[in-house]
């Protein structure tokens, strides 16, 4: 029997002591009751906030606690190695910790049984049962160095320097990724070489809008923003775009001495032609894109930048072999709100073109070796001449532009099976990486695409195919509703379209459109698209019209270790 249990004495004392610290706690919620309330800013007090401003710093708090406590959570986690292997699961043994942190790299192990990719083979291919090819194929480049565009974003590291990186997963947490494994090698050494020019000059990074800066004005939210880099596959040299954290008109010292450092630690490449290399950069006006909002769209036929807007040509060292190679430099002055996610700004006067030609030239080569993933993938015979596509900084250009090229290729095999050369439309074209690769298998092209940067680069293209095939290619600069709305003689001739949409997919006046069956004169539409929901939506438009039926499909990783596919589907009309 217990000692204590018979001891009244301390039974007495117990009580007392529960009876004591009942008190206290009654007393404690009495104090707390009286505590008097913050003072709440009103309008017009410094520290008011405005009910948007709150709700959006309740939502990054939640974010950031969040992103906290699954970072917490997954460091408790048994060891990776451990854990099982089961179809949703994407185990990343041997892995190193830079790999698990990138973003680009989640899914790595096995890149083509992300969710997404799940989804895609599930809807799809019932939809081929009645087709010749009745399996949804998934193609798959090399794993590492395939990404030749790259726009990574500037913000301060734990000492409050400058940090280069990719964002977390639905967050603005910077995660530095020095070596990471999907970029081209020349990413990495450019991300190097500007880091630290950074650190030599001070230069400050720009600051992520948390509660801690609400108060600030744009210009005490930092100096650098962003950087953008494009490789020039043929040389390995860099397109380079700082994006600074300001405007053009204001003289800017610490840019110029940034400017100055990194030529100082590049090497000037030969990249493309000769005659390219020698241009100068004065000669041609910097990219101008449209921005994708109403309102005043401005003269695109003025002339964006003069030669004297062009900064003086720095002398580039040439005596290091280790230097990274340089395509060019550009400068985009960008003093948007600090609430807009908007990386460049596009306005033409907030360009400026430091040295380099104008843009890179690139060539879509269809038979070039295969990966073990490519398998399978078209290898249609190529134009008999070579067909340029030209990017400067500002226009869309695919970061994986060597898997892409299998899906033009599997388009261009597609087309020329075809009994007759048809007559083409293309609505999102860009610059014409699929069309143009398709000028000698067609009578006829309209390309189109309402950002104003890519007519020019077309034009360049064209200008450089044969005289007899050049009159057969034209250009307008519309948007894809504006196109159904306006050119209804073009859409009655069509025979062939293709569609290759942003991630939102087509807009609701082209389904519609299509769907009403005014261009009836149609024979084959090509469907490419980034973003699978948005094409499962627009899928099932088209068939619930009763006009088509899809022909066709297959899948492209192009982004290996992230949860996306690029699909390619071929829809023909229904056979009554």
């Amino acid at each position: 029997m217990d000692s204590q249990a018979g001891n009244p004495a301390m039974k007495a004392n117990q009580k007392g002591t529960s009876s004591s610290s009942s008190t206290k706690a009654t007393a404690s919620k009495k104090k707390k009751k009286f505590v008097s309330k913050k003072k709440i800013p009103k309008v017009g007090d410094p520290d008011y906030l405005s009910p948007t401003q709150l709700r959006n710093r309740r939502k990054r708090n939640a974010k950031k606690k969040q992103h906290q406590s699954s970072s917490s959570s997954s460091s408790q986690q048994q060891p990776l190695s451990t854990k099982s292997k089961g179809e949703n699961s994407n185990n990343n043994d041997n892995l190193s910790n830079e790999e698990l942190k990138d973003p680009s790299m989640k899914y790595i192990t096995y890149p083509t049984k992300t969710p997404i990719i799940r989804t895609a083979k599930k809807y799809i291919e019932p939809l081929l049962q009645t087709s010749e090819n009745k399996i949804f194929h998934i193609y798959i480049g090399p794993l590492y160095h395939w990404r030749t565009v790259s726009k990574l974003a500037v913000r301060p590291d734990t000492n409050n320097k400058v940090a280069i990186g990719l964002f977390a997963e639905n967050s603005h947490s910077l995660l530095p990724v020095p070596k990471c494994k999907a970029h081209h090698p020349t990413i990495n050494q450019v991300v190097e070489v500007v880091t630290k020019a950074c650190h030599e000059l001070d230069v400050i990074p720009y600051e992520s809008n948390t509660t801690d800066n609400e108060g600030k004005s744009e210009e005490e939210m930092g100096q650098l923003r962003y950087i953008g880099v494009n490789i020039d596959r043929s040389s390995g040299g860099a397109q380079i775009t700082l994006v600074w954290n300001g405007k053009r008109e204001k003289k800017e010292e610490k840019l110029d001495k940034l400017v100055d450092a990194i030529l100082s630690k590049m090497v000037r490449c030969g990249s493309g032609s000769k005659n390219e290399s020698s241009k100068s950069s004065g000669d041609e006006p910097p990219p101008m894109k449209k921005q994708r909002r109403r309102g005043n769209r401005g003269d695109n036929n003025k002339e964006s930048q003069s030669k004297d807007d062009v900064v003086e040509k720095k002398p580039i060292s040439k005596n290091n072999n280790n230097a990274v190679i340089l395509h060019s430099l550009w400068i985009n002055y960008n003093s948007s709100w600090k609430h807009s996610n908007r990386i460049f700004e596009y306005d033409a006067s907030c360009w400026r073109h430091v040295v380099g030609p104008p843009c890179i030239t690139e060539h879509l080569h269809f038979s070039s070796p295969k990966s073990e993933g490519q398998k399978g993938v078209a290898n249609p015979s190529p134009p008999s001449y070579p067909i340029p596509l030209h990017f400067p900084p500002t226009v869309f250009r695919q970061a994986n532009l060597d898997s892409f090229t299998n899906i033009v290729g599997r388009i261009r095999e597609r087309v020329l099976k075809l009994e007759e050369k048809p007559f083409c439309v293309e609505l999102y074209g860009g610059v014409g990486t699929i069309a143009l690769n398709l000028s000698d298998a067609i009578s006829q092209l309209v390309s189109s695409d309402e950002n104003p940067n890519n007519y020019k680069c077309f034009q360049d293209s064209v200008k450089q195919l044969p005289a007899e095939i050049q009159p057969l290619l034209e250009y307008k600069q519309k948007n894809a509703a504006d196109m159904v709305s306006t050119e209804s003689d073009l859409f009655k001739k069509c025979e062939l379209l293709i569609l290759d949409p942003p991630r939102k997919g087509l807009e609701k006046e082209v389904v519609d459109y299509l769907c009403r069956g005014e261009c009836s004169s149609i024979k084959l539409l090509v469907y490419v698209s980034c973003g699978f929901q948005a094409f499962q939506r627009d899928c099932e438009a088209l068939l619930a019209s009763g006009r088509y039926r899809v022909d066709f499909a297959e899948g492209h990783v192009l982004f290996p270790g992230s949860d996306a596919i690029e699909t390619l589907a071929f829809f023909v009309p229904k056979e009554e």
